[in-house]
């Protein structure tokens, strides 16, 4: 790996949570190889990004990583945006099971690096983007499905053949067509929206044991563990220097 592409800095800026939806705006810092089960798109403020790969380094004005691949994000100044494969606009943006990152058009770099300046909401641009006036997803059946799953991780957790019924599939053919919908196996997303949960926790004011046991984690340990298999950090370093809020405010 180019040692221009190692990261050296430490974590700074803001960052905002919605469900299926998170943003990131400022100076990222390190970070070790890591996957997780979100779409990402990475986007210089000034320039180009860098991105770690199994396959080498990657550099562009924007790059879009699909959800599962393994990287590790190298820009010092940088707008990171987090979309659950079962938003609208990650089916939109990311073709089902799509393994391979590539450049962003530099159309949508633009516009979201516009809307984070001026304030705007990031999501509604993506959306706009994407010619997404309204919501959608690839299959009606998903809609009850991610609905279920949301509701399944705050309250308890929900069984597969209950989620196969409101899919109309068998609990064996309901998995594999989880996959074909999101390109996630249901345990990963699962873990993915535990940790999204244990992020609005934080955002909220909790502490780590709070966060860890809102969102079914063992303990606090168990949440770090699996956030820095995830993000290639641990949550502590990363809230030290970002400010979770629901606008762009740079740290001071």
């Amino acid at each position: 790996m180019r040692r221009s592409l190692m990261p050296v800095q430490l974590w700074s800026g803001s960052a905002l949570l919605s469900a299926g939806f998170g943003a990131f705006r400022g100076t990222v810092g390190d970070n070790a190889l890591h996957a997780h089960y979100a779409h990402q798109l990475v986007i210089a403020l000034n320039g180009e990004v860098g991105v770690a790969l199994p396959s080498g380094p990657l550099r562009a004005p924007g790059i879009a990583i699909p959800a599962g691949l393994a990287h590790c994000v190298c820009a010092e100044q940088a707008l990171l945006v987090y979309l659950d494969p079962l938003t609208p606009e990650g089916a939109a943006l990311f073709p089902p099971r799509a393994a391979t990152a590539l450049p962003l058009a530099a159309d949508l770099c633009s516009q979201l690096l516009a809307a984070a300046d001026e304030g705007q909401s990031l999501r509604a641009t993506l959306r706009a983007a994407c010619g997404l006036s309204r919501p959608s997803v690839p299959d009606p059946r998903m809609a009850a499905v991610a609905g279920a799953l949301r509701a399944g991780v705050a309250m308890g957790r929900v069984a597969r053949d209950d989620l196969a019924s409101l899919a109309n599939l068998s609990p064996s053919r309901f998995s594999h067509w989880f996959v074909e919908q999101t390109g996630l196996p249901l345990r990963s997303y699962r873990k993915w929206l535990r940790l999204e949960l244990a992020l609005h926790r934080l955002a909220h004011g909790g502490n780590l044991t709070d966060a860890a046991h809102a969102a079914g984690f063992a303990d606090s340990a168990h949440l770090s563990r699996t956030f820095r298999e995830m993000f290639g950090l641990n949550p502590a370093a990363l809230l030290q220097g970002i400010v979770l809020d629901s606008s762009f405010v740079q740290a001071a």
